[in-house]
């Protein structure tokens, strides 16, 4: 019996460390062999591709998804939404795995899931840092690029204009959508594919309210996103880029 119970705990170990992975890799085999590894990765400017690689102890049998969080923004250690993707499943079904390029610097959190949002393995954590000698390229955005740029504030937006511009509204207790508008007067692109937006409270304690994240076109100089304020009191808006870089801040009160 002590035999047959030894048996069991070591099927029991075997199919604890038996589970579901996902990988980034440079390269991988018609077999699933992959190949290139790192915890950390450097990337050029323009971008470098990986291989999102999923291993599965079960048959998969549908697509893969996969989503993409990051750190925006070193006063902030939360992740937040930065890209959705996929993976196709091998005619194996034991692996799926498609090519993405990562264009930003940054912490990454990656998930993968099936169609109804299920949590297929843990989490995949990684660093993505621009190649040394790309800092020295003149045109990489800082925060001087962006000394052009003008913060605006309106009540609500129709269609591609906005009305109700002030830098103070009334509390509404349902909670005030605001809209942010932020252009480059010198009509240079915004160069960011997010917008990376954290409030604080206006007073000596500088409290962190909330942080949000958009979508934008980097070619774009301009655009509006909405922001949602609950209580009253002064905020201060700042904007970041991709990259962390700082583009402005302004403050407004609800009052």
């Amino acid at each position: 019996m002590r035999f047959i119970a030894y048996i069991l705990l070591a099927l029991q170990l075997n199919i604890s460390k038996a589970e579901n992975k996902l990988i980034l890799c440079t390269n991988y085999s018609s077999d699933g062999t992959h190949s290139g590894t790192y915890e950390n990765w450097s990337i050029q400017k323009g971008g470098n591709y990986m291989y999102l690689f999923y291993e599965s102890i079960s048959p998969i049998t549908d697509t893969v998804y996969i989503s993409i969080s990051k750190k925006f923004n070193r006063k902030d250690t939360n992740y937040y939404e930065y890209d959705h993707y996929y993976l196709v499943p091998d005619s194996s079904k034991k692996w799926a795995v498609n090519k993405y390029t990562f264009t930003k610097s940054g912490s990454y959190k990656i998930s993968v899931h099936n169609r109804f949002h299920t949590t297929l393995s843990s989490p995949l954590f990684t660093d993505i840092n621009l190649a040394e000698n790309e800092y020295n390229d003149i045109y990489f955005p800082d925060t001087w690029y962006y000394n052009q740029s003008k913060i605006y504030f309106y009540e609500k937006a129709i269609g591609d204009s906005m009305v109700g511009k002030s830098d103070s509204y009334l509390y509404n207790a349902a909670g005030n959508k605001i809209i942010l508008y932020i252009e480059q007067e010198n009509k240079s692109p915004l160069k960011s594919g997010h917008l990376f937006i954290s409030i604080y409270t206006a007073d000596k304690c500088h409290e962190f309210i909330n942080s949000f994240t958009y979508y934008i076109n980097e070619k774009w100089y301009w655009t509006f996103v909405p922001i949602n304020f609950n209580k009253k009191g002064k905020f201060i808006v700042e904007l970041y880029n991709d990259d962390d870089v700082f583009i402005n801040s302004s403050i407004l009160e609800i009052k």
